[in-house]
């Protein structure tokens, strides 16, 4: 039951479309028919010239994830396997928006709402495999998220747990379990890049 819950919960609040709200009221435009046409903090910024707007839908995709991170812990308490699975499926709530057709943002926001919950450490792992891509990669946004994804979670992996345990903000002693959820989680974010990194690479 407490799993079922988790799942219902966690989607839902997924799907809560900030970036819609966001560019529709305060940039008159429809986010899923302005520039590439995806609901994110990104598109967001370029389809209005707003970083307020950008600014916004960023935070209030990050606080959803981490919303319904914490909602999911209490369902859980010492079962983490709601927890882990809510995480999931706030950011698959927020990349396949039922509401909306199915169609989604890429999550990077909303995951790192979630997993801040969890340990801010986790997300630095992220932003620094991200900052490594970009600047010595190459400086192209998809190219740095798709490194990141793919890095991060190699990152994490081969850190001390004792690291997760100092700075975890939450009470999760079971730390493979959310290095796990977080590889999924990647793995999740990833395959919404294929298509940017597609048309990318296709340019001529």
């Amino acid at each position: 039951m407490e799993l079922f819950l988790s799942i219902v919960i966690a989607y839902l609040v997924g799907t809560f479309p900030s970036s819609y709200l966001l560019v529709k009221y305060f940039g008159n435009k429809n986010i899923h028919e302005s520039g590439s046409g995806n609901p994110g903090a990104l598109n967001s910024y370029e389809s209005t010239g707003s970083r307020g707007i950008g600014a916004g839908v960023l935070i209030l995709d990050f606080i959803k994830g981490a919303v319904a991170a914490y909602i999911t812990f209490l369902i859980g308490g010492n079962d983490y396997l709601p927890f882990m699975v809510g995480i999931i499926w706030v950011i698959i709530g927020h990349n396949y928006n039922v509401f909306f057709g199915g169609k989604g943002g890429r999550g990077l926001a909303t995951a790192a709402g979630a997993f801040a919950i969890i340990s801010p450490y986790i997300v630095i792992t992220w932003l620094v495999m991200w900052a490594m891509g970009y600047y010595v990669i190459r400086k192209n946004v998809h190219v740095a998220n798709a490194i990141a994804l793919v890095g991060a979670p190699i990152l994490l992996f081969s850190s001390p747990s004792k690291i997760l345990e100092i700075t975890n903000m939450v009470p999760v002693n079971d730390f493979f379990a959310v290095k796990l959820a977080f590889a999924l989680a990647c793995l999740l974010i990833l395959l919404r890049h294929i298509k940017p990194l597609k048309e990318l690479f296709t340019e001529k």
